[in-house]
């Protein structure tokens, strides 16, 4: 079966706080199908504990045509590659297993993409965090005039949430960073350079809002903070391609 998007979402031991992620996913398939798009949806539990697992698979909105992958790769980089795997869709949606969105979040995202053409990625136009703490910042669109490619090298202005071509994951999978032997991090913020310095634009979708789950305990993110991780050297900073 042909789909519009593939929707890959990674679980992990975020317990009962996946019952309400689906949920919020599974409203926006709703909002999207009953527009006329197929939306594929794919969850994959990666190293996933019983308690995480029982509230995925026996979640009481699943249809039975999601597809269920059990992974043992211990990254959310090579989670996401995995899902990937597996997509039929014209699109790829990555998603987290503790995050909410906006109920027209997947209509929303097609109907961009579809005004668009060439080489670009999109991203929510909202991203509110909640939890440790409770923030909200609009993202970056390359094309307006926040955006600087120097800026990459000090900042990730884009969350993990992306929306792109599913050849462009292909092109360019996601790295496994491990920051615990080897220092390196952040692997979204490496793919977002990577895809940047292969010509891509990093654009907005309008009117669509990621909720950021800020966990007390847990963040890869947090971790690698701690760690004083960096993040792997990218080609969009390589000297004698810039020129």
């Amino acid at each position: 079966m042909k789909y519009d998007l593939s929707v890959v979402v990674t679980f992990h031991r975020e317990g009962i706080l996946a019952h309400a992620t689906l949920r919020s996913y599974m409203l926006s398939r709703a909002r999207a199908e009953a527009s006329g798009f197929k939306v594929q949806l794919i969850l994959v539990m990666d190293n996933a504990d019983a308690e995480t697992t029982g509230f995925v698979r026996l979640h009481p909105d699943l249809r039975g045509d999601e597809v269920v992958i059990d992974a043992s790769v211990g990254d959310s980089a090579l989670a996401r590659n995995e899902g990937v795997l597996h997509s039929l869709g014209s699109f790829v949606c990555t998603l987290d297993g503790d995050d909410l969105i906006n109920r027209d979040y997947f209509q929303r995202h097609i109907e961009c993409a579809r005004q668009h053409s060439g080489k670009f990625i999109l991203h929510p136009e909202l991203v509110v965090s909640f939890g440790m703490y409770n923030a909200f910042n609009w993202q970056i669109d390359q094309r307006g005039p926040y955006y600087s490619r120097e800026s990459l090298l000090l900042i990730n202005p884009w969350i993990s949430a992306v929306f792109a071509r599913r050849e462009v994951f292909a092109e360019i999978p996601y790295t496994a960073c491990y920051p615990g032997s080897t220092g390196f991090g952040y692997e979204d913020w490496y793919w977002n350079c990577e895809t940047t310095a292969a010509g891509y634009e990093h654009l907005i979708a309008p009117a669509t809002a990621y909720y950021y789950r800020r966990k007390f305990s847990g963040s890869v993110n947090e971790a690698s903070k701690a760690l004083q991780a960096v993040m792997p050297p990218s080609r969009l900073f390589d000297f004698q391609e810039a020129k």
